[in-house]
């Protein structure tokens, strides 16, 4: 008998290695395909963003080609994710090459579909807490309120600064090149918006207090900055729903958020006039 368990005993172990091996497996091939899809990717950026001047149907012919890799690496990664419920680490697959494509409802349903045993750990109940948190933070919501510490040392809330202004919120952080290439645009416009009773509020992500301040000097920022200099770990970016920067949020006089992103050239202008007609 005793003989007996300990040949159930050794299948079960190895059945167990087995399993790792072919999870292990599953990422590793993943991995090697999306690698290959990626450097396709990377040649073709390099055709259309690249110094070389190339004919424009060539260029046009590589944009389309370009669109058509992205979308093969989004459908091959979602396959990915489908095949590896019971893999801890396709929650990360997911989040890195699927979750930009989904709304927050359809990230939530993606991520309810993985085992019991995956929903145990932090990475998916970090993902649920941005789908939590970005909910939250949708246009027409109170913001939350946080502090960080200024470079003098002293606490600035964010409640405070409401006090009967429009408030711009900019996350940055020293290493971040496309952080600071915003810049030089938000100081153009700041002295105008600023007579309008907008305040800019600039919250870096910085881990290093010298890299910080360093950073802010070089930029001349003429508008409040302040950081709690715990880089990703700050709670502010998971109340926020932080997953990169640069990172802008507009807030009302009444902590209410009115938009958020940016991204396309004056759209910030647009939506803060906007919101200054309203309140005339």
């Amino acid at each position: 008998m005793k003989s007996k368990m300990k040949y159930i005993l050794i299948g079960l172990l190895l059945l167990s290695g087995f399993s790792n091996v072919r999870a292990q497996d599953a990422l590793d091939k993943f991995q090697q395909e999306m690698g290959k899809l990626e450097s396709l990717e990377s040649e073709y950026h390099k055709v259309i963003f690249g110094k070389k001047d190339y004919p424009k149907h060539y260029t046009d012919s590589i944009g389309k080609l370009f669109q058509a890799i992205r979308q093969e690496k989004r459908d091959f990664a979602q396959k990915a994710v489908d095949n590896n419920r019971s893999d801890k680490r396709f929650v990360k697959v997911l989040g890195i090459y699927v979750q930009n494509y989904l709304t927050i409802d359809e990230l939530e349903a993606d991520l309810k579909k993985f085992s019991p045993e995956v929903q145990k750990e932090q990475e998916w109940k970090d993902k649920m807490d941005f789908v939590k948190y970005s909910r939250l933070n949708l246009p027409g919501q109170k913001c939350i309120d946080f502090t960080v510490k200024g470079h003098d040392g002293k606490e600035i809330r964010l409640s405070d600064l409401l006090a009967n202004k429009l408030v711009l919120i900019d996350f940055w952080a020293s290493w971040c090149g496309a952080c600071r290439a915003t810049m030089p645009h938000l100081k153009d416009i700041y002295p105008e918006y600023k007579k309008k009773g907008v305040e800019f509020f600039s919250v870096s992500l910085d881990d290093k207090e010298e890299n910080w301040k360093k950073a802010f000097k070089e930029e001349a920022l003429p508008w409040i900055d302040g950081s709690n200099l715990l880089g990703w770990k700050d709670p502010i970016a998971k109340q926020y729903a932080i997953t990169g920067i640069p990172f802008k949020i507009l807030i009302g006089k009444d902590g209410v958020i009115v938009d958020k992103g940016f991204a396309r050239s004056g759209s910030l202008e647009k939506a803060m006039d906007e919101y200054l007609n309203k309140v005339k």
